[in-house]
């Protein structure tokens, strides 16, 4: 609580000062029945609550002013059963908790390029990751999973135990319950993967996307990269890839051929063990300065030039209208979509089984005023991209689960609604009206 001051202090702080809160007090829960005692006091006395992994949110979604945060911090336990490739892990975990230990045993699971971020809302409304194109998304590799519901009781929902939980959680998670155990499938790796940074200046950019659609058709589901619209060391719009390759460093930069015939202002790749290609979207510390918002969008492969260079355009102009916004960002994802279009889009809660490139839009800032005219700045850049994309499309973890849900669920939205009333009628959780 409050007066305990710095433990408090502490507990309150994310990874954004904007979705900091002050709670009437964070509980450090140790299982699932701790959990199930906190949401039925808070219940009981009308208290709202949220609950906190690793507290990515921009928006505050693991924060609440005088409420409740269920902390799920002391959940980190993990266990590797190498015979049948699962992982069981505690709802506290972070990317890096379970990377780190299924390498230990030759094992990857998916994961984003940050090692800091919770599971929790990583995996539960999709996880896009490097090795995507090969396993699918993070959501896919969901075995079963243990389960506070609203009501306080602890349940276990897989494929053959309270299967419509199951079914719902994978894609909205956050709204149906609390995740305190994950069972995960992972995959064999071999001792290093080739990955890094390369940056380009932006008048390189033609040239990058030819090789961006150049490598698409190579439909190979072992190179992935993420690309960074950003300010570059030349004080301008550039674009920064983040490369993978699952091989060797012989295959990866045969993969990448002509990224690297483009000579990049900056070249620092090499073979390493996929646990450190799994920390390279790391920031200094784990908690920023700044003010963030995101925004969530998609593109169509094959790209444009003309789309991209008006999307650096507009981060040019942004950067010169709002001076402490130059970390402003865009992010695509980018890998082959074979393995996440297996799965009909009525599989799971999770319904976005396309080929799109899924982009994550990060308006930064510092100065508190500034916060309006980033949020328009924002949503400019979102309606900008989405020219070449599906504006139905919403990913929830870029959306913040802000909505409107029935972009987020598209064609599961009715079903989820249904599915609402009978695991949680009273509205404990999140709604899925937005």
């Amino acid at each position: 609580m409050a007066h305990h001051g710095e433990p408090y202090q502490k507990a309150t702080k994310r990874w954004t000062k904007a979705a900091e809160k002050q709670p009437l007090a964070v509980v450090m829960v140790a299982n699932a029945e701790d959990v199930s005692k906190t949401i039925i006091m808070a219940k009981s006395h009308s208290v709202p609550f949220t609950v906190k992994c690793g507290g990515h949110s921009p928006g505050g979604q693991s924060s609440v002013d005088n409420g409740i945060v269920i902390d799920l911090g002391l959940m980190k336990q993990v266990t590797v059963n190498p015979d049948n490739k699962t992982i069981i892990a505690g709802g506290g975990c972070l990317s890096g908790d379970i990377v780190k230990a299924a390498a230990e045993y030759g094992l990857a699971s998916v994961v984003g390029s940050s090692s800091h971020v919770g599971i929790g809302g990583f995996l539960l409304h999709g996880g896009y990751g490097q090795l995507a194109g090969e396993y699918g998304l993070g959501v896919d590799n969901i075995v079963g999973t243990e389960v506070v519901t609203a009501s306080g009781e602890i349940v276990w929902a897989s494929e053959d135990s309270n299967s419509d939980l199951f079914w719902a959680i994978r894609g909205a998670g956050n709204r149906f319950g609390v995740v305190t155990k994950f069972v995960l499938k992972v995959h064999k790796i071999s001792d290093t993967v080739w990955s890094g940074v390369l940056s380009y200046t932006g008048d390189k950019l033609e040239a990058l996307v030819k090789a961006i659609n150049t490598w698409y058709d190579k439909k190979d589901p072992k190179a992935a990269f993420i690309m960074v619209l950003s300010k570059g060391a030349d004080g301008k719009p550039g674009v920064v890839i983040l490369p993978f390759y699952n091989g060797t460093q012989e295959q990866g930069e045969a993969s990448f051929a002509d990224f690297l015939a483009i000579e990049p202002a900056v070249r620092d790749t090499s073979s390493m063990p996929y646990w450190k290609s799994c920390t390279l979207g790391d920031e200094p510390g784990t908690y920023t300065t700044d003010f963030i918002r995101f925004e969530s969008a998609n593109t169509k492969p094959h790209i444009d030039y003309k789309h991209f260079k008006h999307l650096l355009d507009l981060l040019e102009q942004l950067y010169k209208t709002v001076p402490t916004s130059d970390k402003s960002n865009i992010v695509f994802a980018a890998f082959q979509p074979d393995a996440v279009e297996k799965y009909k889009r009525t599989d799971m809660a999770f319904c976005w089984r396309d080929t799109n490139f899924d982009v994550g839009i990060g308006a930064r800032w510092q100065d508190p005023n500034q916060a309006e005219e980033m949020r328009k700045w924002g949503a400019k850049l979102q309606q900008a991209v989405l020219e070449n994309g599906n504006s139905e499309r919403l990913y929830s973890n870029h959306a913040d689960f802000e909505g409107p849900s029935s972009k987020e669920f598209g064609i599961n939205y009715l079903k989820l609604c249904e599915l609402k009333q009978k695991w949680d009628p009273e509205g404990v959780f999140k709604s899925i009206v937005n």
